[in-house]
């Protein structure tokens, strides 16, 4: 395997996390389950990905405007922003799987950016507002910001200027991020600068990754022809944090773009999913930088309301197609709206607030939506793509080969290479293992290198051995997450029963290790009728499948009575209740699992009967329209009433009593 292999690839750090990330460089996937996907979206993906963009004339627009003769702007006002973090993802891919030709093919988009900004002159860069609106950047003399995206372009810029230099060492996308946030920088802030701030967020995050590296890194000021200044990019991001509501001078963005009042007196997720996420993400990053509680605190009240209100069981959020915004509490219908791109940003808002914590429950949404909403949103050949994931189709919702808004191909290759970073992370006191996923680990405990080899076939299984080899032997915990849907679980290490503490949903062993030492973790994974809480009015005495940390579904090509029929022309709920299922699963059907190795790269299906002893087949959510267009449900009848009692903060729960498998 080549790479370009340093220690601080892809790795940013900030001053006040609770729990350091390990670089995607230190991590090898070669599990049966994860290890396939990421090969397809490496020889796939990315190539089918640049090759749309550049049909659609993206590129072309650089190069209208470097050539200033103007020109047509083809695609929608944020193609730049999509361009950039595709280029983000595929830096991450390069720092662990270098190609040479996917290496050279960037650094040809990066020279047709670096021309384009060198002839506009000032560091400013994006193609639509340049193109059509040449009068009106930052939606001046009557543009409208919002729909220009030029601050969110320049935030996927830096962004991706920055995972661009770590994964490679090239500053040339950097440079022109530098010259870009200088801009901004001496643009945008208190009076008498402007008040600017992001009508769709991101920006946020990346100007303080572009802070963190010029913190780290000093000297890479003498390598940039322009000023680095890493004081300039935090004061910018507290800027737009902090004048959220303040509308002086500038149009307000609503709540739409969270800009209805200031984001510390925001108590609820509002407007549009995508947007909220990334500035939440946003949000925890300023805190992991400067240690203002505040910050955390707001990012955990808003966290709690997506989590215990507003996320449906795939992990997907967003559930009103109406400017693909969060709806009221418990709205949730299963034709809900669920971009892929909104999942997404709430992974990497749950990931930055467990670097905040430490605490397991945001790793449970981070694999909840690794494992059904992420992986829904690529087909299983990886040149097909879906941007609304609902939980119910009459075969009318289909992937799209491409779209005229693909927002979420490069969110995709954006999160997907980054997996090898969620599944450990370490502190001074030890490791923690988040996900597991067959493959190996280097981590430095103190001084203590420390190799790590996990091998398991979740998430069709529940058996985890971690084989764990310190350099020497050394005192330090490991920290094994029990996720949220796991009630039974034992370890044993070399063999035998420990002793062992649950703090923050982990179990910790703490003990001298030597190498070679075995944890066997065994995770008892029965299969699970999953109810939602009796204020979704959508679900009222319905349940879903869930296996582990898979969700299941039921396609038309298996189980023709029970999914809606193709007649049923309208998304509304009542077209979907009048032809939905009418049979019902017994409280406590026998379940038989088959694993398929020939069902795609392989995976295990669900078999049981319903009370009428008619036969029904599940298959993993994420797998489903990839066999055929038909169509598909999640939520089925349940024999009996949900109980209404003991709630408290959850949003789904087991039916009670557990399910038995045969």
């Amino acid at each position: 395997m080549t790479n370009y292999n340093s220690d601080r690839v892809l790795k940013t750090t900030y001053k006040y996390q609770k729990v350091s990330n390990i670089p995607v460089s230190n991590v090898k996937i070669s599990d049966k389950f994860w290890a396939p996907k990421l090969k397809v979206l490496r020889e796939v993906s990315i190539k089918d990905i640049l090759d749309k963009f550049e049909s659609d004339g993206a590129f072309r627009n650089f190069d209208f405007v470097r050539e200033g003769k103007g020109g047509y702007h083809c695609g929608e006002p944020w193609f730049d922003g999509l361009i950039y973090e595709t280029i983000r993802g595929v830096a991450d891919i390069l720092a662990v799987d270098y190609d040479a030709e996917t290496d050279q093919r960037v650094d040809e988009i990066i020279e047709k950016v670096a021309q384009a900004q060198d002839a506009v002159g000032d560091g400013y860069i994006n193609t639509y507002t340049l193109l059509d609106r040449p009068n009106q950047r930052w939606g001046d003399n009557g543009g409208n910001l919002r729909w220009q995206h030029d601050v969110y372009n320049a935030g996927c810029l830096v962004e991706a200027g920055v995972h661009h230099y770590k994964a490679t060492g090239k500053i040339s996308l950097l440079e022109v991020a530098v010259k870009f946030a200088n801009h901004m920088s001496e643009l945008m802030g208190p009076s008498p600068k402007r008040n600017i701030v992001p009508a769709h967020s991101l920006p946020e995050e990346a100007l303080l990754k572009l802070y963190q590296l010029a913190m780290d890194e000093p000297k890479l000021a003498e390598k940039l022809s322009s000023p680095f200044i890493a004081s300039e990019y935090l004061d910018l991001v507290k800027f737009w944090i902090e004048n959220r509501g303040n509308h002086e001078g500038r149009p307000s963005w609503e709540a739409y773009s969270q800009d209805h009042k200031p984001l510390m007196e925001q108590d609820e997720a509002v407007g549009h999913a995508v947007r909220a996420t990334l500035l939440y993400t946003g949000l925890t990053s300023l805190y992991l930088t400067t240690g203002e509680k505040k910050y955390v605190e707001k990012a955990k009240e808003l966290w709690n309301n997506i989590s215990y209100q507003k996320s449906h069981i795939s992990g997907g959020i967003g559930a009103v197609h109406l400017e693909e915004k969060f709806g009221e509490a418990y709205e949730l219908p299963d034709n809900g709206y669920l971009e892929t791109c909104a999942a997404v940003g709430m992974g990497y808002f749950s990931w930055n607030l467990f670097l905040a914590s430490g605490e397991s429950k945001y790793i449970d949404t981070l694999e909840n939506i690794l494992y059904n909403i992420l992986l829904a949103g690529r087909s299983m050949n990886g040149h097909k793509y879906s941007y609304e994931n609902p939980l119910v189709s009459n075969g009318a919702h289909n992937r799209w080969e491409w779209h005229n808004c693909p927002c979420c191909p490069p969110m995709l290759v954006k999160m997907l290479p980054e997996l090898a970073s969620f599944i450990y992370a370490f502190d001074h006191e030890g490791v923690f293992v988040n996900l597991y996923v067959e493959g190996e680990a280097e981590v430095t405990i103190g001084d203590v290198k420390v190799h790590l080899l996990q091998k398991t076939t979740y998430p069709w299984d529940g058996s985890v051995g971690i084989v764990v080899s310190p350099a020497q032997a050394a005192s330090f915990k490991v920290r094994t997450r029990v996720p949220e849907w796991c009630d039974n679980y034992s370890i044993k290490v070399n063999g035998d029963s420990i002793n062992y503490t649950t703090i923050n949903g982990y179990a910790v062993i703490d003990r001298e290790w030597k190498s070679g030492d075995v944890i066997q973790l065994d995770l008892v994974m029965p299969v699970m009728l999953i109810e939602a809480h009796p204020y979704v009015k959508s679900h009222v005495n319905k349940v879903a499948i869930k296996r582990g940390p898979m969700l299941y579904c039921l396609e038309s090509m298996d189980n023709e009575k029970y999914v809606i029929k193709r007649g049923a022309a309208q998304y509304t709920r009542e077209s979907l209740d009048k032809e939905g299922t009418k049979s019902k699963l017994p409280v406590a059907p026998a379940f038989e699992l088959e694993y398929l190795d020939d069902f795609f790269d392989g995976a295990v299906i669900i078999r049981t009967k319903d009370v009428e002893d008619n036969d029904i087949t599940a298959i993993p959510y994420p797998y489903w329209n990839n066999r055929s267009r038909g169509s598909m449900t999640v939520w089925l009848q349940l024999e009996r009433p949900i109980d209404l009692l003991g709630w408290e903060n959850r949003l789904y729960r087991k039916v009670k009593p557990h399910i038995t498998d045969k």
